[in-house]
């Protein structure tokens, strides 16, 4: 019997090694993420995860099929419940090279909701190593119309955020322009490379 338990062990084991062979494998909707800080009141972005920062450990985000909200006790509207949810949501996953190492990476966007209008973004960036994602960094953005997220992507091995510029708010919600900064990767940390870029937002 234990040897029939041992082969079937052996056999599982296998097929998740041979399940993640890159990192496009790897279940990011079904993942735990770590998470650092205060979750609100963030104006731009900061990496996260540095003992130098100050800020403290917080409980991992645990996403089950994309998702760790929880619904928030409803407020009646017209006598009919207004459901609201508080949590993380997976927004996006892309892959790219974005350390020069010649090997993709993934860039994976989470959604953190409140249940009102406040909400900010976390970017981890993982590497893949051993048949294994590897964190190699992660940050949150801004929210909304203070350098809230725009867009997250590489281009020619850099790390580019766009956030929206809080000089051309347009309400807390919304902004006319957008600021690209370029990030490469040095001695184990994203650096700034070369100026911001101002540009604006085009319309529909």
């Amino acid at each position: 019997m234990r040897t029939v338990l041992l082969c079937v062990t052996v056999f599982l084991s296998t097929l998740t090694l041979c399940a993640q062979n890159n990192i496009r494998q790897v279940d990011f909707k079904n993942f735990t993420y770590p998470l650092s800080g205060p979750l609100l009141g963030h104006d731009g972005l900061k990496w996260l995860g540095n003992p130098k920062d100050g800020y403290s450990k917080k409980k991992p985000i645990h996403l089950v099929d994309g998702s760790d909200l929880k619904k928030l006790p409803s407020a009646a509207v017209d006598g009919h419940g207004n459901p609201q949810f508080e949590g993380f949501t997976l927004q996006s996953i892309s892959f790219a090279d974005v350390t020069g190492d010649g090997n993709e990476d993934a860039i994976v966007v989470l959604l953190y909701q409140t249940g009102g209008t406040q909400n900010t973004h976390y970017v981890y960036i993982y590497s893949f190593e051993s048949g294994k994602s590897n964190l190699i960094a992660y940050c949150h953005t801004g929210d909304r119309g203070y350098s809230g997220l725009y867009k997250v992507y590489s281009k020619r091995g850099q790390l580019v955020f766009e956030l929206l510029d809080p000089k051309r708010m347009q309400g807390d919600c919304c902004s006319s322009g957008f600021v690209r900064t370029r990030y490469a990767w040095h001695d184990g940390r994203f650096e700034v490379a070369g100026r911001p870029e101002y540009a604006e937002l085009k319309g529909p």
